[in-house]
Formats: C-alpha cells, structure tokens, sequence
C-alpha cells in the first residue's frame, strides 16, 4: 500500500500520460482521493482527511491547499479568478497563516510548493515518462521503480550528516525540491526549481521581536486549535511546550484541553515538579501524567518497524517512547497533540554568531564568547583557534574526513560553518569510499545556508529537524493522534529568525527571545528554570534490556550485506551495552539505517510484484 495507509498526495499533469499514471497500483481504491484539473482529468491523487485540504477553481485556474490554512474555499475561489501567472501567488501565499502545501494550475503551468523551511517538503521524478510531484518521495520511488542510492545512505550513517548531502533523496532518480523554492511546470513538461522565500535579516530589536513572535505564535495554536479541538499537548515544564500549553489554554473551549507530562524518575528527572507548577496556573486543564512504568524505554519496539519512511530516523529506536502521549490521548478524543519541537532551534542560538560578528562588535563579541567559554568548559587555545579560522563552507565541507571517530562534546569550541561529523568505527572502507565521494560531489558548487557562520548553523538545524518530524509525524498518526509543531510555522520562524543577534543569542540568559515573548501569558516563576532532562537513563536502561536482540540483529545485517558495515563488529559492541563505541548516537543511526533499508526493501519487492503484469 502507498503510504502505508497514511496522508500522501501526488501531482500528475493534465494529460492522457497523467491520467495512464492516476491508474497505477497504489493510486486506486477506496481510501484514495482524486482532485481533478479544470479539464476533468486527475490531477492530485492521494490520501487525505476530509479537514487536511480545500481546493477551489475559477475558470481554467485551480487552486489546493493541503494541510493547516486560515483559507476557506470562498477565499481562495475569488484567488484563483484573479490570477494570471503561477508566479502572481507568491505574495498571497506569504501572507496566508498556517502549515500546508500549496498547489497551483495557472493557464497550463503547475506550481507546486511545501513550507519555507522544510516542514512540508516537495520532490519529483519521472514516471512512465510523465514528470509527477508530490510530498513523499518513498512513494514516487516506488511509482517510478526508482533504485536505492547506496552513496545516500552511506552519508546518513555519519554523527551529523552535513548539509547539503543530509537533504539528498534515499533513490536515484528521485529529486528534492530545495525549501523556499516551489517547482514550476511548464504544460510541455519542462521544469524549473523558483525561489519564493528567503530568511529575513536580523535587523530587529527585542521588544518588536517579542511582540512579532508572540503574535504569530499566538495565531498559529489557535488557528490549530479552532480548526481541531479537543487537543492535547505536551507540557514537560520547559518553556517551549509550557508556552505552547499556556496559549492553548487561552483558545481552547472547557473541557478541550489536556496537558500531558511525562517524567521517567521524578528523584532524578525535575520535569514533574516544573509541569506541576505550571499545571498549577491552569485550573480548566486536564493534566495527564505518565511516570516510571508508564514510559517506554529506548530500543522497546525498535525490532519490529515496519514504518516506511523517506529515509531513516532515530525516531525508529525510540517509536514507543515519543508516542505514548499520543497512544494515551488517542482514546480520549484528541485530534491534534501540539509539541514544543522546534523551540530549542530558534530561541537557544548558535554562539558562531559572534565569529561573524567580532569584527563589527568586537567587544560585545568578546564578552559573549567568554561566557560561552565560561558555560561549556572550552579550551582557551581551542577558542583562539576557532577564532581565527577563517575558511569558506566549502572548505570546511571538503575537510571532513569521513574516517574521523572522534565524538564532539559539551567542551567542543562551535563556531565554524558545521558540526564535525563522526562516524561510527563499524562502518567498512567500501561505506567510507562511498561517503568521501558524496563529499566531493558536494563541495563543488556547495554554498552555504547563509552568509555567516551563526545564520548557516541555525538554519541547517531548523532544516534538518524539519526533515525529521515527518517520520515522527507518520508514528504519531499511527499511534492514534497527528502531532503539530507550531514553532516550525513559517511566519513564526520569520520571526524569530528577524531579531536581532544579540538580543536572542546570548550564554547569560536562557531563551531570552521566547521568555520576552511569553511575559504576561506564562507566569513568571516558571521562567527561572535552568535544568533540562535527558533521556540518558532510558537509553542506557534499553541497552541492557534489548543486549542479547541487539546483538543478533546484526546476524542478517541488511547494511553489511551492502557492504556498508562490518555487521560482526557491531554485534560484538551490542554484546557489552558499557562498549565506549555505544557512548553516543552511532549505534542509534546505525540501527535506524537498517530497520530503514530492512522496510524499504521489503516494501521495494512487493510493490515491484504488484507492477507486474
């Protein structure tokens, strides 16, 4: 099945190609829906819920939203009367609230667009010789027969994958389109990528700043809430999802909201005491707890995925654990389960800001550094060194050595244009050959994120999680209750991402920009918090737990027999859970690459089965 049962959608153009294409298997049935071209012709074909789309046309003009908009029909019907060019919805577009791709017929040429930075993303490829776009490319790999790219999945098994090579679609033959950029095809079928978005400047001051992103945060839960109530939301005692809980709570009718909290062990863990607080100031809100033997550990589940995802995610060894919120609202009549994911990438800050900005403010610049000094232990001579290094992103691009295993740390100095990515000491030379050819590929041309170092960093973070969430999206469906990210709402990001510098990056206060927005909706005890839990404890606890399935999962190692992995290496590490290879992440990415490539492969037989006469 495509999609595995969950919202997908494809775009095929007005032609008896595009129709011989809506009829593939896969692309019929009962639960699949069919928009059609102001000519009668198919057009969007999927699955969809009856609240996730409205659509509207005029004359020969059409016009889709799918997903979350403060657009009714009636509005987007006068819309599409009054265009003439796929270009001239740009501005409405910009204007328009919410989380939702955009899909756009205008005398003959299609547009086709997901969000500014990432959320909702768009890719293409060809099938039967007809261009077809749509929001998942494991679908369009499967409509196309599009063969897996083992250099791509080489790249996803380093600690992090650098950009751009961490956004390259998992099959060859099926291609991204970049956020901020819609895809444009003519009606002969030629294709350009168009750019429609850029990042604003950081030009404004904090209090401005506040009130815009307390504004725009504001519209985007309770746009979510009007539209989905009952909601459920989780409220760990941090500012990101308290503040979200908090704005619920001002839109939601009695009765529509429950706050949910999760705690491993309160002796160890201060998330229940900060919740509880906060609950405190929420008389009309449920609030859910789930402790101890309620909480899944890592690894639990993590053995049976049969998740058809775009391309691995750690969320696969922690499925169970991130859903049980959702798993226990499910019953309870929640429609939407609101995150905070998406705060610590605007409101934390990138220190490399100051690299750029020591040469204009050098003292300001100074004193923050030593604060960050200060704050994560960094080596002075390391400092210094990172201080004058003044190497482009493509050089830092072509440095990396795709043989280092060497892990950052708190104390590691970041102020250059990317993480140094490690990778795990399991992987075989083939798997490096392949990863030191997907860096060269990328290093010609490669240009940055933006034009500094802070800017590149943040905006890769935000992109890079973004890309994510749609894996922790399809478990979250599948667990009974979708989740949404507000955070990640383009206009909130705007404005965010338009204060100034200094006045949202900073080591002496935490979250400066989010803790200004909020005053007067969060009370302000629970702005003192300085701790944040980790899921440490559980991870180690699932190690030893899951060692002996751990160990024998590597016996039929898809990866290995890619040659990607030295499989015998990675059992032996998974048989001693206290193993220095398992202190960090490498076993986690290791083991979402082979549940990945296990699925897809099986998914990749059976669809190919089912294309055969």
């Amino acid at each position: 099945m495509l999609g595995h049962g969950l919202p997908f959608f494809v775009v095929v153009p007005d032609s008896d190609g595009g129709q011989a294409v809506s009829r593939l298997p896969g692309l019929t049935g009962p639960d699949i829906r069919v928009v059609p071209h102001p000519s009668g012709r198919p057009w969007i074909v999927g699955r969809w819920g009856d609240d996730e789309l409205v659509t509207a046309s005029a004359g020969g003009n059409a016009l889709t939203l799918i997903g979350l908009a403060d657009v009714g029909e009636r509005r987007l019907r006068t819309r599409a009367g009054q265009l003439s060019d796929v270009e001239q919805l740009t501005g409405c577009l910009r204007a328009w609230r919410g989380s939702f791709h955009a899909i756009a017929t205008i005398d003959g040429r299609t547009r086709i667009q997901g969000t500014a930075y990432g959320l909702r993303r768009v890719y293409h490829a060809v099938v039967d010789g007809v261009l077809v776009a749509g929001d998942r490319a494991a679908v369009l790999a499967a409509l196309a027969g599009a063969e897996l790219d083992p250099g791509a999945l080489a790249t996803r098994l380093m600690l992090p994958t650098p950009y751009p090579l961490s956004e390259r679609p998992m099959w060859t033959n099926v291609h991204a389109v970049r956020p901020g950029y819609y895809l444009e095809v003519s009606r002969g079928g030629d294709r350009r990528h168009v750019r429609w978005h850029r990042p604003p400047e950081p030009e404004v001051p904090l209090g401005e700043g506040a009130r815009a992103v307390r504004a725009e945060l504001d519209t985007a839960v309770a746009l979510r809430v009007a539209a989905c109530g009952p909601v459920s939301a989780d409220m760990s005692g941090g500012l990101d999802s308290t503040s979200l809980t908090f704005l619920a709570a001002r839109h939601a009718r009695p009765g529509e909201l429950i706050a949910c909290t999760g705690a491993d062990n309160p002796a160890t863990n201060d998330d229940l005491p900060w919740a509880r607080r906060a609950a405190a100031h929420l008389p009309g809100v449920e609030h859910d707890l789930h402790t101890g033997k309620d909480l899944p550990l890592f690894y639990d589940g993590a053995f049976d995925s049969d998740d058809r995802f775009d391309r691995p995610s750690d969320v696969t060894v922690t499925r169970l654990r991130a859903t049980t919120a959702v798993r226990r609202m499910a019953p309870r009549g929640s429609r939407l389960h609101l995150t905070g994911i998406g705060g610590d990438h605007l409101f934390l800050g990138q220190p490399a800001h100051y690299h750029s900005l020591l040469t204009k403010r050098p003292r300001l610049s100074l004193l923050r550094l030593r604060g960050y000094r200060a704050l994560f232990s960094w080596p002075w001579r390391d400092l210094l060194r990172a201080l004058a290094d003044r190497r482009s992103f493509a050089d830092e691009l072509a440095a990396i050595d795709p043989r280092n295993t060497e892990a950052m740390t708190v104390t590691t100095v970041r102020l250059g244009w990317l993480l140094r990515p490690r990778t795990p000491a399991w992987l075989t030379d083939e798997c490096h050959d392949r990863i030191a050819a997907a860096l060269t590929a990328a290093v010609a041309g490669a240009e940055p994120l933006g034009p500094t170092r802070g800017r590149h960093l943040e905006l890769e973070a935000i992109r890079s999680c973004t890309l994510d969430m749609a894996a922790w999206s399809d478990v979250s469906r599948r667990a009974g209750v979708p989740i949404s990210l507000p955070y990640f709402d383009d206009h909130v990001v705007d404005a965010a991402l338009a204060v100034r510098v200094e006045d949202r990056t900073t080591p002496f206060a935490y979250k400066r920009l989010l803790a200004e927005a909020m005053r007067g909706i969060v009370p302000d005890e629970l702005f003192t918090r300085r701790t944040k839990a980790t899921g440490a404890a559980a991870s180690a606890g699932g190690l030893r737990r899951h060692r002996a399935a751990l160990a024998d999962l590597w016996a039929d190692s898809a990866l290995g027999e890619l040659g990607l992995i030295d499989a015998d290496a990675v059992r032996d590490s998974c048989a001693s859970p206290d193993s220095p290879q398992l202190a960090d992440n490498g076993l986690v990415t290791t083991l979402a690459c082979e549940t990945w490539l296990r699925t897809t492969t099986r998914a990749f037989r059976s669809e190919q089965k089912a294309h055969t006469p």
